[in-house]
């Protein structure tokens, strides 16, 4: 007998258009900023995701920290970064923490 498929639930998310989030790198355009509300509505659909599906989403990280016990964090910039042109003085970042395992399991928006 097969084992179970699991259902995914990467891909799409209602109402955040990956794409315009993928090309605001570092946050220097501020497009991403008009992304926040939606993205955090859907910050449930995104939890158990795994690091690629995560890079799926919403792209490579602009930057990574590494955390107690294997954890990370994946940083994305919601404001211009310090590799902008014109950064801003602690931009507001989404921070996305994955499990030693390589979960999704925390987003939060904080200064950087």
């Amino acid at each position: 007998m097969a084992a179970p498929q699991r259902k995914r639930k990467s891909g799409k998310l209602q109402n955040f258009d990956s794409e315009l989030w993928i090309a605001d790198k570092n946050g220097c355009a501020g497009t991403r900023v008009a992304s926040m509300e939606n993205l955090l509505a859907a910050k449930h659909l995104m939890r158990g995701l795994q690091t690629n599906e995560i890079v799926e989403l919403l792209g490579k990280p602009d930057a990574e920290e590494l955390y107690d016990r294997s954890q990370k964090y994946y940083i994305y910039f919601m404001e211009p970064g310090p590799k902008c042109e014109t950064p801003k003085e602690k931009p507001r970042a989404l921070y996305v923490r994955f499990s030693a395992v390589g979960l999704a399991n925390e987003f939060v928006i904080q200064p950087f």
